[in-house]
């Protein structure tokens, strides 16, 4: 694996904020930690489909309300 060392801007609020989830998920380096905080969001948010993901289609004319007969 090639790793290229970079630099980012953050706060120091947010570095206290990573240090202190880095020690409590007992992870090594920053670079795993952001990447364990990415994969949970990223796991969270197809989470949020549901039973219905994958099943749901595109609206067409007839779902418009203006189509229905009542």
């Amino acid at each position: 694996m090639i790793f290229m060392t970079t630099s980012i801007q953050i706060t120091e609020n947010t570095l206290e904020k990573l240090k202190k989830l880095k020690d409590e998920m007992k992870i090594s380096s920053y670079d795993d930690l952001i990447n364990a905080l990415i994969n949970k969001a990223q796991i969270t948010r197809e989470s949020m489909f549901g039973i219905d993901k994958g099943k749901l289609k595109r609206f067409s004319e007839e779902d418009r309300i203006d189509f229905r007969e009542y």
